[in-house]
């Protein structure tokens, strides 16, 4: 069977009981329930009434969140009938209450195949701290990558992995010094370490992710991805292997500023593994 998944941050997402925030999570929720993925994960979820609204919203999905003392949580909403359950994994918190934990989301296909799913949401910031954190965080899903190929082994399995979400891949500025990183060379640096685990980053309709809006002093970046094992296979989407939507596929800069508003200034991914 094929397994089609959403990655979205919406940022500083919350939802009071009336009003503008209760509208935005109405929207987000119908967004989602029209691409009707099989599996997906919101970011910078903030307040319990987000996963209220969407438990009531969404009766077709089972949903686990993440828990802990930082402000923003991990919402996960898996389809009902599908056999999957959801790890928190604090490791990634680096032993930092403020940091994200990452949301394991383990699938099993009809053939009784394991697809384990990471959602993370990795350090933002330029900042020598930010881009070290963001580079630890990433050592710990590497070992997680290592530890769940060693079950896949012993269960007579070829090891499959997805790694999904907002890295914040801003590169790093360092202050009174010409050796700064800049955001695309933090990209393939990525790239060729997932290399050496055997993983690959899957090909995006847009390149740009993020986008604060026309009057921002921020351009659009490249700050949400995914990676999968070499083993997985991606139906097509519309030329490429992830569909970027949002304010991405919107017409002109007045439709993108007028969806960043409603909605998030990150665009939703979307994408399905085939034959699970």
């Amino acid at each position: 069977m094929d397994i089609k998944i959403l990655s979205w941050n919406v940022e500083h997402f919350t939802g009071d009981k009336t009003g503008r925030r209760s509208e935005r999570v109405a929207r987000v929720a119908a967004h989602i329930e029209a691409v009707a993925p099989d599996v997906f994960c919101i970011m910078e979820v903030e307040g319990a009434r987000v996963f209220e609204a969407f438990v009531t919203r969404l009766p077709n999905y089972v949903f686990s969140i993440t828990e802990g003392p930082q402000t923003q949580e991990i919402l996960i909403g898996v389809r009902s009938g599908l056999t999957a359950f959801m790890t928190q994994k604090n490791e990634f918190k680096r032993n930092n209450p403020g940091l994200r934990p990452g949301a394991l989301v383990t699938v099993t296909g009809s053939n009784g195949v394991h697809l384990p799913i990471l959602c993370i949401h990795l350090k933002s910031l330029p900042s020598p701290e930010g881009f070290g954190l963001r580079d630890a965080m990433l050592e710990k899903a590497y070992g997680l990558k290592r530890a769940l190929e060693g079950a896949a082994e012993r269960m007579d399995q070829a090891p499959r992995f997805i790694l999904v979400g907002d890295l914040n891949t801003m590169g790093m500025t360092l202050k009174d010094s010409t050796y700064d990183v800049p955001a695309e060379e933090e990209i393939t640096r990525l790239v060729r370490r997932f290399k050496r685990y055997g993983m690959r980053p899957l090909t995006k309709t847009h390149d740009a992710t993020f986008n604060n809006g026309s009057t921002s002093s921020y351009a659009p970046a490249d700050l949400d991805h995914v990676f999968a094992t070499d083993n997985l296979d991606f139906s097509d989407q519309g030329g490429a292997e992830v569909h970027v939507g949002g304010w991405a596929i919107e017409p002109d800069t007045a439709a993108q500023d007028d969806w960043i508003a409603r909605f998030s200034d990150h665009a939703p991914l979307v994408f399905q593994v085939r034959d699970i």
